[in-house]
């Protein structure tokens, strides 16, 4: 059995005019309210939307125990063969990923040509070591891509403390008041649907 076979995937409206495969973050997996939420909203807007499970969250779902993510390689490499079979017919094709699946997102752009790209809370730096940027990963792709990110997400913190440049393919949209899961605080959790629909306002209207 190839590896595609054994990827398991979530696949809606099969019949969309543009295929938007959605990956998951490193520790919620494809079923999350926010993963729901905005694969929702893709679908509403006409598109196909296809959200696989990473090789290790497959596990998670066997054994029901949380595990690591895979090594970048493997979850790579385990996309690629799943985009190998599903873009055999050439379907117009956005990529779009929540932290860990924007990383893997950005190594797979060069090879299968999106038109679009968006990252909904990229991970730029680690919070336990802000030192270690990972801006220089957005020029693996050449594509149009769109960056979603709270101001209060810890994975940006230095971001908003000193003076950086996105390549000039990029823009970045800052959800005011959101964090890495795009919510608001405790005290103002009325506004999380808010931001959340401006995010998927923003998405629509960027991959349209």
């Amino acid at each position: 059995m190839s590896l595609s076979q054994q990827v398991h995937y979530q696949q809606q409206n099969s019949a969309g005019r543009q295929r938007v495969v959605f990956l998951h973050g490193s520790g919620g997996g494809p079923d999350t309210a926010f993963m729901n939420y905005f694969a929702d909203n893709c679908v509403a807007a006409g598109y196909e939307v296809v959200r696989p499970d990473f090789p290790y969250w497959q596990k998670v779902r066997e054994t029901d125990k949380p595990r690591p993510p895979n090594k970048m390689p493997v979850l790579v490499d385990a996309i690629a063969e799943l985009l190998n079979t599903l873009q055999q017919d050439n379907k117009p094709l956005v990529l779009m990923g929540k932290s860990l699946g924007s990383r893997v997102m950005l190594r797979l752009a060069e090879q299968y040509k999106p038109h679009a790209l968006v990252a909904l809370g990229f991970p730029f730096n680690p919070p336990s070591k802000p030192q270690n940027s990972r801006l220089e990963e957005l020029s693996m792709a050449q594509t149009p891509g769109l960056i979603l990110q709270g101001t209060r997400d810890p994975f940006s913190k230095p971001l908003r403390q000193q003076p950086f440049n996105l390549p000039a393919n990029w823009q970045l949209q800052w959800l005011e008041g959101a964090d890495h899961g795009f919510a608001a605080t405790k005290a103002k959790s009325a506004q999380t649907p808010l931001i959340w629909q401006q995010a998927a306002d923003a998405i629509r209207g960027f991959i349209a």
